[in-house]
């Protein structure tokens, strides 16, 4: 394209001006024409690029389709609107960075616009990426039981944060919603095992406190534990913990069950025993002919009632001993009578009974009368002292010692008395014992009126017990009044039994709430992936699961036990990889501050404080984010800063001698300042002062960049002083030489008049003698022009005295296309009544592939000398307009020298 422009600008330059007939500025302008439609992209694309009309370029931009063409147009077009047109129909990405790259420093909406994009894009992809991890990540999640809660929500906080990612996100959601139903399915399941175990455990305590059940009542709670039973087989997997805990207290059960059913069994089988033994007809006295037969068949029954399995029941087995007893005293015959002893003779007693043997007669030891004497003592000391206990005991030692022996004399005497009072003794304390026992009595009454503490009343009612045991030590109490004082204990019981119970429900309920946080935190504990977990929830989530436990009721001793040493086990597994990770974040600090400690050697310091700076950055981003304990944290951490600060401390000397350096620089450089400021202030009063000043800005601007320093801002206080000071220089320069530019197009307006003049006067017909000796008076005392403008100036004037109408008429048409031509050049507006002649004068130079390049301002001034030149009739419209052309003319310094 750049030859093209070339050789144009050659062929228009070497073509001659063509001639426009006097009539050619009421002429109608030629249609407006685009680029050919044979003509290729290339020219359409240069076409769009060098228009000026933006309505224009974008109706042509709209047939260019390819991304290729509307790169090009995107960094080459004139007009920013076709650009950001341009690059907002770019597709592919590899092309909007290339435009982006071209646009960096020349057009910041085109070049944001790409930057946007771009990112956007990238974003989109990272999103649409992580969100297919994620969903991969999902479905490996939902392929376990249970669902690890905290990396679930550590995921759906993550896709929260991505935003829109297109399919992938869209899975993700549906995967997370499935999730979500999961954990409420496993929630659930975890509350229907809670509760089992609760209703299992009420089972237990409720089998557990029925003395002795009834067959509807066995039969319910065999219908209830199968029902656990079954829920317990259907159990998931991962409810393994738990349900083997179920499966335990349910065994519990079916062994009270069975064991319950054996009891039953075996009541039964001895109450048919009892039965048949009673349906038996009781044989009279006068039909039992053999006495021995008789004998011998009820120790046959005996036999078979003692062979006969009891029950464990303490009562029921009482029971039926009672009925037993009652049997065997109806159906047994009484023994037979002994029968008194008759003397036979020695000779029947003979034939009667042999001989025995004769035995050895044996020799009893002798009385030891001493020893009976202090157990005499003994028992009146105990009468004495009222202690029944002591004397009974000290009474039955005397009867073993005097076993076969009689008291003589006083020792017997004493005895007879003593004995007397031990049994007066006695009497006296079975009174009392019957005293107290109504007492105990009376209290147990008081007992059911009791509305105070229920703890007081369970510590009451064992202390009567144990009253009432102590006395049947001096003799059994009547069975009535045993079975009274026990009926009123057991009533007065039932509220303590009764808060027991309660007490004993809600233990097993914190029991199983306990239970079911340890398994839920032990399935958490179990989901984690340590090898991309994140530490520091891990430890949060630690402190609040020792919160939650440390807020927990606690439960009994027993229970409480086993359930504190699961979770230690729970918190102990946390603590030890916490602590394997503390430890691996400890040893990369440690290379940290050893890096550190080896940058004192390294001679670049630039070097060494960049490397400092990577090393805190590394120190604050750790691969494992884990806290380290506070005392580890700040021992590092110091080590880690003395090390940092030895190497900032070298910086700061530097700076500071940089610093001394720099104020020496900076005194110079304000000399130069002082001098340099008294030349410019000196007055521009000729070309030699311009020249002056012109060398002492040439000298002052070598000085002052030879004495720069290295990465110093330029925005500096003395950088400032130097710009203005430098400014202030060339803006005297550049005043003395618009100046001189400007004499010039004023000598060129003056010429143009005198010959505009002259023309005038020819057009009259009047005698030009006088008019033209005045004018070239004028003319001679006016300085010349350079040879370019000075010729077709002084060539008008020369002909301005055979001007003719005819010519003066064609001069103004033609001046008017050069003042449009001039305008259009320095891109300034035309008047209202000219827009269609400039819009067509515009297509036809694209048409003709006319460059569009800004011309130089020799050029201009060329072209506007040549307008002066033109011989024409005078109009007042072009006066301003050349005014405009003059001072865009001025305002552009490229080429003003001259």
């Amino acid at each position: 394209m750049k030859w093209i422009r070339q050789w144009l600008k050659k062929f228009n330059a070497q073509a001659p001006a063509p001639a426009r007939p006097p009539h050619a500025q009421a002429a109608k302008p030629e249609p407006v024409q685009a680029p050919r439609g044979e003509d290729s992209p290339e020219v359409w694309r240069a076409a769009i690029c060098q228009a000026r009309d933006k309505t224009l370029a974008l109706s042509w931009l709209a047939g260019v389709q390819d991304d290729a063409g509307l790169g090009e147009v995107a960094t080459r077009a004139h007009i920013a609107e076709v650009r950001f047109a341009a690059v907002q129909r770019i597709a592919t990405d590899a092309l909007l960075e290339q435009v982006a790259q071209a646009s960096r420093d020349k057009d910041k909406r085109v070049y944001r616009h790409c930057a946007d994009l771009l990112r956007q894009r990238r974003q989109a992809e990272t999103n649409r990426r992580r969100a297919q991890e994620i969903a991969d990540q999902l479905h490996a999640l939902l392929a376990t039981a249970p669902l690890p809660l905290a990396r679930l929500r550590e995921l759906k906080d993550e896709m929260s944060a991505l935003g829109d990612a297109g399919e992938p996100g869209l899975a993700c959601t549906a995967l997370l919603q499935q999730a979500q139903a999961r954990l409420q399915q496993e929630a659930e399941t975890q509350r229907d095992v809670q509760a089992q175990q609760r209703a299992a455990m009420a089972l237990v305590a409720e089998s557990a406190d029925a003395a002795w059940p009834s067959s509807e009542q066995r039969e319910d709670w065999r219908a209830r534990c199968t029902t656990l039973r079954q829920a317990q087989v259907a159990l998931p997997d991962w409810l393994a913990g738990a349900s083997a805990r179920l499966s335990e207290v349910l065994g519990e059960i079916e062994a009270r069950l069975a064991a319950l059913a054996a009891d039953a069994a075996r009541i039964e089988a001895c109450e048919q025993f009892l039965a048949a033994q009673e349906n038996v007809e009781v044989a009279t006295e006068e039909e039992v002919t053999d006495v021995v037969a008789t004998e011998v068949v009820t120790t046959d029954v005996a036999a078979d009632w003692q062979a006969l399995s009891k029950p464990d029941h303490a009562a029921a087995r009482a029971a039926l001993e009672t009925r037993w007893q009652a049997l065997k005293v109806s159906t047994l015959p009484e023994p037979a009578p002994e029968l008194p002893a008759t003397e036979l003779p020695a000779t029947e007693a003979e034939e009667a009974e042999p001989a025995a043997p004769a035995r050895p007669a044996r020799t009893r030891p002798p009385l030891d009368r001493d020893a009976v004497r202090v157990l005499l003592d003994t028992l009146e000391q105990a009468i004495e002292q009222g202690h029944l206990v002591d004397a009974d005991a000290a009474a039955k030692r005397i009867k073993t010692v005097l076993t076969g022996h009689n008291l003589q004399g006083p020792l017997e005497s004493r005895s007879q008395q003593l004995q007397a009072q031990l049994e007066t003794l006695r009497g006296w304390a079975r009174w009392g014992t019957e005293q107290a026992r109504d007492k105990l009595i009376a209290a147990a009454e008081e007992l059911l009126k009791f509305d105070g503490d229920v703890a007081a009343l369970a510590l009451a009612i064992p202390k009567l017990r144990e009253e009432w045991k102590r006395l049947n030590a001096h003799g059994a109490a009547a069975k009535a009044q045993w079975e009274n004082f026990d009926a009123l204990l057991e009533k007065a019981y039932q509220p303590v039994a009764a808060q027991r119970a309660e007490a004993a429900a809600r233990q097993a309920e914190i029991r199983a709430a306990k239970e079911a946080l340890c398994a839920e935190w032990e399935v958490e504990v179990a989901g984690i992936a340590w090898e991309q977990a994140d530490y520091k929830q891990i430890e949060a989530r630690r402190a609040a699961m020792q919160k939650q436990w440390r807020e927990a009721p606690q439960t009994s001793f027993r229970d409480e036990r086993p359930l504190r040493k699961r979770f230690d086990t729970l918190i102990g597994n946390l603590d030890k990889h916490l602590e394997a990770a503390r430890a691996t974040e400890r040893e990369r600090r440690e290379q940290l501050i050893a890096a550190a400690e080896a940058l004192a050697a390294q001679p670049e310091l630039g070097r060494a404080m960049t490397e400092a700076k990577a090393l805190q950055e590394r120190w604050n981003q750790p691969a494992i984010p884990v806290r380290l304990k506070r005392q580890d944290e700040e021992q590092l951490w110091q080590r880690f800063r003395a090390a940092c600060n030895g190497i900032f401390e070298r910086r700061d000397a530097a700076r500071a001698e940089q610093s001394a350096q720099r104020q020496a620089v900076a005194q110079s450089r304000q000399n130069l300042l002082t001098d340099f400021a008294a030349v410019v202030a000196t007055p521009l009063t000729s070309d030699a002062d311009a020249d002056a000043i012109r060398q002492a800005l040439a000298r002052f601007r070598s000085d002052w960049d030879a004495g720069k320093t290295a990465g110093r801002d330029s925005a500096d206080k003395l950088e400032s002083q130097a710009r203005d000071l430098q400014q202030q220089a060339q803006q005297k320069l550049d005043e003395l030489r618009n100046e001189k530019y400007r004499a010039r197009f004023d000598l060129m307006a003056q010429k143009a008049a005198l010959a505009e003049r002259v023309e005038a006067a020819a057009l009259d017909s009047a005698p030009l003698e006088e008019t033209l000796a005045a004018a070239k008076a004028a003319w001679d005392a006016l300085p010349p022009l350079a040879a370019k403008s000075e010729h077709p100036l002084a060539k008008r004037f020369a002909a301005a005295s055979q001007a003719t109408q005819a010519e003066l008429a064609a001069g103004h048409a033609a001046r008017a296309d050069l003042l449009l031509d001039l305008e259009i050049d320095l891109g300034l507006p035309s008047p209202a009544s000219c827009t269609e002649i400039r819009r067509a004068r515009q297509l036809a130079r694209l048409q003709n592939r006319f460059g569009s390049t800004s011309p130089q301002s020799a050029e201009t001034e060329l072209l506007l000398a040549r307008w002066y030149a033109m011989a024409a009739l005078p109009d007042a419209t072009f006066e301003p307009r050349v005014a405009a052309v003059v001072r865009q003319c001025l305002a552009q310094p490229a080429a003003r020298e001259g």
